[in-house]
């Protein structure tokens, strides 16, 4: 029995609930391991499964539907892993215990060290999550797509002390948002970043924005994003982009309406970082490749 997260629970109140993981199992290996749940799924999964058109739903009925094998195995001998909502108006990254099950409207990174969080959670990542994903509903929010948003994304080569700062910067903002949820139980992040974007903005905030900004601690939070906005712009040699870029308006959200200064200096990076993807693309060519997760 596991807890279950979508993608809203990520951006919203957290929701509880449970699933029956018989994943991996035989039918006698899932009967043996809890009857209880076992009976639970023979009653209530297994009518509606028996009308399945897909032969393996359809044969293997008490195992979950959805099993991301090559997910659930590069988890395997991580406690953590990196959850961002597939679509959301702010582009949030946040590290989940790998005892939940996410489903399919969260993109799972199966990386635990907090320097790879922060470089995904830094205005670098996320301005080139905007220029390569896509958009989904009435909101035109943005889409996180793995093959052009993160696996097309060159990482910054860390070395100490950059990979130490970075980790210690996007742990410290991991947990002062997971610290102010627990809190105050229905602070949501879409709440939290929609103040610290007003913030950014010099917009004048409501009674209810208020109420948030006191509850989520978010001119703290703005402080630790663009800590960790310098910090990554260090790492890849780029802290004149710094000077241009952080502190600015459209950290986590899509900005339509910028400054000429601003879209210049975002058009710079994602020109260096187009730059960098070639020049790791060739390095790959030759057989260098830069793994995240060597040992996996």
């Amino acid at each position: 029995i596991r807890p279950y997260i979508g993608g809203r629970d990520l951006l919203q109140v957290l929701r509880e609930r449970y699933i029956i993981d018989f994943s991996g199992l035989t039918r006698d290996e899932a009967e043996a391991a809890n009857p209880e749940a076992f009976q639970h799924v023979m009653v209530h999964v297994k009518p509606e499964r028996d009308q399945n058109r897909r032969d393996s739903i359809k044969t293997l009925w008490w195992r979950f539907g959805w099993e991301r094998p090559k997910l659930r195995l590069a988890l395997k001998g991580i406690d953590r892993f990196i959850g961002t909502t597939e679509t959301a108006k702010h582009r949030v990254f946040q590290f989940l215990p790998t005892s939940t099950v996410a489903d399919h409207k969260i993109m799972c990174i199966a990386l635990n060290e907090a320097k790879f969080l922060g470089v995904l959670q830094s205005r670098i990542h996320v301005v080139w999550s905007f220029a390569t994903g896509s958009r989904h509903g009435v909101g035109n929010d943005p889409v996180y797509n793995k093959l052009s948003c993160f696996d097309a994304f060159p990482f910054p080569v860390l070395a100490e002390p950059d990979s130490t700062k970075i980790a210690r910067l996007a742990a410290r903002i991991d947990e002062h948002r997971k610290q102010q949820q627990a809190a105050h139980p229905g602070l949501t992040l879409t709440g939290v970043y929609n103040v610290l974007e007003s913030l950014r903005v010099g917009a004048q905030l409501t009674p209810n924005e208020r109420a948030i900004h006191q509850q989520g601690l978010v001119t703290l939070l703005k402080e630790f994003h663009d800590d960790l906005d310098r910090a990554v712009f260090e790492a890849y040699g780029w802290s004149d982009l710094a000077d241009k870029l952080v502190g600015k308006p459209g950290a986590t959200i899509p900005l339509p309406k910028k400054s000429l200064a601003q879209a210049e200096a975002e058009e710079e990076l994602l020109t260096r970082l187009v730059d960098l993807n070639t020049q790791r693309a060739g390095e790959e060519a030759q057989g260098r490749i830069r793994w995240l997760r060597p040992e996996y």
